[in-house]
């Protein structure tokens, strides 16, 4: 039996207990959640006599390898994150913010103490992609990485198209329905799909990326329901693609709308789906698609984190620091097409 302890118990922890629950193979059907870390009680929750507010016992217990961080956020996460490593324990996580703010410190803390920092579910939701980045293109060069990567604006994207809707319309459709936060601000900036890309781009890379050193960052705040009307005049869609490529020995990093054509497997990701493109020097273009967020789906990529720690599939590994002009600016160079009205977009490819 392998004990956890699980930091916050919310849509991400509370669907971590349910895939746990359920699973039938080992080694998941022999964890034991021992621990979770709340300052809310769930007294009609089986796992109810389990939940502490002291994150001490869980430290200091030597029997818990494995702690799961879903509490998002990147202030007492990190610092929870932290302690649990020194302390020699195994750290699963859902939060890229704490991925991307401090990812290269957690690494090496995981390195110099015998265990892993592995983040599967901080981009993609559901969708196996770090793991394969790490693994699956070893003998293979990426030469770039691209993805729709946040589901909130391609569900507002979508539904701009297909029922005419204007930004503020499908935005405030998508917070009634929970894809939309109250303050949607880092989606339709581009903030989180910057933090996925940096993610990604880092991983593909061998470098350590932070969003903020990403140059170019554009959301579709200016996106309106008549570039939608004329992308689809030929025969486009308009979608929020970040992208990461080599340009030599250095890398060229952006999000921004996008032209998608139909030749495009990018031009069918409807609704809050997510598709991420691995293009390698050999392979290449390898398209991953699938649920983006949610509590199953993004739980289940934080059980197969867990058991890559448990059954000794994964090992610590340490991105090198970014140099200085490593990241290029990402708002020149590519293809451009001006629409009818004037405006000009990037052109997927």
């Amino acid at each position: 039996m392998t004990n956890i302890a699980i930091l916050g118990f919310g849509t991400v922890g509370g669907g971590v207990y349910e895939v746990i629950s359920r699973a039938s193979k080992k080694p998941l059907n022999e964890v034991n959640i021992k621990y979770i870390l709340d300052l809310r009680s769930f007294p009609e929750h089986p796992l109810g006599d389990r939940v502490t507010t002291d994150f001490e016992k869980i430290i200091n217990d030597e029997s818990v390898s494995v702690v799961v961080e879903t509490m998002g956020g990147d202030g007492v996460a990190y610092k929870f994150s932290l302690a649990a490593l020194k302390a020699g324990k195994n750290v699963v996580t859902s939060n890229k913010a704490v991925v991307d703010k401090y990812g290269r410190e957690l690494e090496e803390a995981a390195r110099e103490n015998g265990v892993v920092y592995l983040y599967e579910a901080s981009v993609g939701g559901g969708i196996p992609i770090i793991a394969p980045l790490n693994s699956c293109f070893m003998g293979d060069d990426i030469l770039r990485v691209a993805g729709i990567l946040n589901g909130t604006t391609n569900y507002i994207l979508t539904h701009m198209q297909s029922e005419g809707k204007s930004l503020e319309e499908a935005l405030k459709t998508a917070q009634e329905l929970g894809y939309a936060e109250a303050d949607p601000h880092a989606d339709l900036a581009g903030l989180d799909a910057a933090r996925k890309i940096a993610i990604l781009a880092g991983i593909a890379l061998d470098k350590y990326i932070s969003y903020e050193s990403i140059p170019h960052i554009e959301g579709i705040e200016n996106v309106t329901s008549e570039d939608i009307a004329l992308a689809e005049q030929l025969g486009c869609v308009i979608r929020l693609i970040a992208v990461a490529e080599r340009v030599g020995d250095k890398a060229r990093i952006l999000v921004a709308p996008h032209l998608v054509g139909k030749d495009s497997l990018f031009h069918a990701i409807r609704e809050a789906f997510n598709a991420v493109s691995v293009t390698g020097s050999a392979v290449g273009e390898v398209v991953f698609y699938g649920q983006g967020a949610g509590s199953l789906p993004t739980a289940a990529a934080v059980c197969g984190d867990i058991e890559r720690a448990i059954s000794g599939k994964a090992s610590a590994h340490v991105r090198t620091q970014c140099e200085d002009g490593f990241i290029l600016d990402g708002s020149e160079g590519g293809k451009f097409i001006t629409l009818a009205n004037g405006k000009k977009y990037r052109y997927f490819e």
